[in-house]
């Protein structure tokens, strides 16, 4: 049970840190993100949701943020909103994250340096689901803001796109990011929507190899599976989240297609060479694809590249050879 935890807190932090978390189950209750400013008087006031449903205002738009969901910062390099940011969380420093470069560390997912926050006084604090209750009660008395990611489809990622611009004042910037991936995104999805189902291909996503893990529905990778055009074996099967699925289904569900990120095997012959899955069509057939965890666990902008990734090793004959973006 020790062994299942950590890998579930390797797999967090949207989020999609890459050894720190590649991918958690994410709670997705939403009440939709919604966001709006209204004027009084010369200032500008920021009313929106964050990922949580937690109502979040702020007088202006945030020029003082500390950043510890590494998709988030993404957005915010991207709308042009950096000079903003005054800090990150550790592990952005310490693994050199090439956005954190330059930046204060203002402790980690499990232990905030309360402290230094408290002397930064900053407008916001970007965070990820699965704080501490204590850390998020703690800052709610200090008096600082706090806005929680927590996003597991496309959809939602479009809606942190726009939040992000809301809470710093870039709002057409932000807006045209969102056309921009949302262009892109169905650009995908109109290539493979006349496929048969019966002649989609069938796919599994190996999270871990002991014990041997998935990504069922409700999660971001279901969704680029879904919409590269494949299915989802693990979905299909009935699980969702991120369970252990038996190498005995594995076998008996035979995928055509099986994808794995970076922190799991450097290349394919990690996953070919299982003594267990030489019986498995996409070991057979050489039909296993390594992509790098980021774009598959972040929900930023930049899932279009996990998205175009999948295509590729899902309908090469389409989408072409199946090439790396990093």
């Amino acid at each position: 049970m020790r062994k299942k935890n950590l890998i579930a807190a390797l797999i967090t932090a949207v989020a999609a840190l890459v050894l720190f978390a590649a991918v958690i189950p994410l709670a997705s209750c939403k009440e939709g993100g919604a966001s709006s400013s209204v004027k009084t008087g010369q200032a500008i006031e920021i009313k929106l949701k964050d990922g949580m449903g937690n109502d979040i205002s702020l007088e202006n738009p945030a020029k003082k943020i500390i950043v510890f969901a590494p998709s988030a910062l993404e957005i915010l390099n991207t709308i042009g909103a950096m000079d903003y940011v005054i800090g990150v969380d550790n592990w952005s420093i310490d693994f050199g994250e090439p956005l954190a470069a330059g930046l204060e560390g203002f402790g980690d997912f499990q232990s905030l340096n309360m402290e230094k926050i408290t002397a930064s006084d900053p407008d916001i604090i970007i965070g990820l689901i699965g704080w501490a209750e204590a850390d998020i009660q703690k800052l709610d008395e200090l008096g600082v803001k706090i806005y929680i990611v927590d996003a597991n489809t496309i959809d939602e990622v479009y809606t942190e796109i726009i939040n992000m611009g809301q809470l710093t004042g870039m709002q057409k910037e932000a807006q045209e990011l969102k056309v921009e991936l949302e262009k892109k995104v169905n650009a995908v999805a109109e290539k493979v929507k006349d496929i048969r189902q019966d002649a989609k291909p069938k796919v599994f996503y190996e999270v871990w190899n002991d014990p041997l893990m998935s990504a069922g529905a409700d999660t971001f990778i279901n969704e680029l599976i879904e919409k590269a055009g494949g299915i989802n074996i693990v979905a299909a099967d009935g699980l969702s989240g991120w369970p252990e699925y038996s190498v005995e289904n594995l076998i008996q569900n035979n995928p055509d297609i099986i994808i794995a990120p970076m922190s799991l095997a450097p290349d394919a012959d990690v996953i070919i060479s299982d003594a267990r899955f030489t019986s498995v069509n996409a070991v057979i057939n050489k039909k296993v694809y390594i992509v790098p965890d980021n774009p598959v666990s972040r929900p930023s902008q930049n899932i279009i590249k996990g998205l175009e990734m999948f295509a590729q090793a899902i309908h090469p004959e389409i989408f072409g050879e199946f090439t790396v973006q990093q």
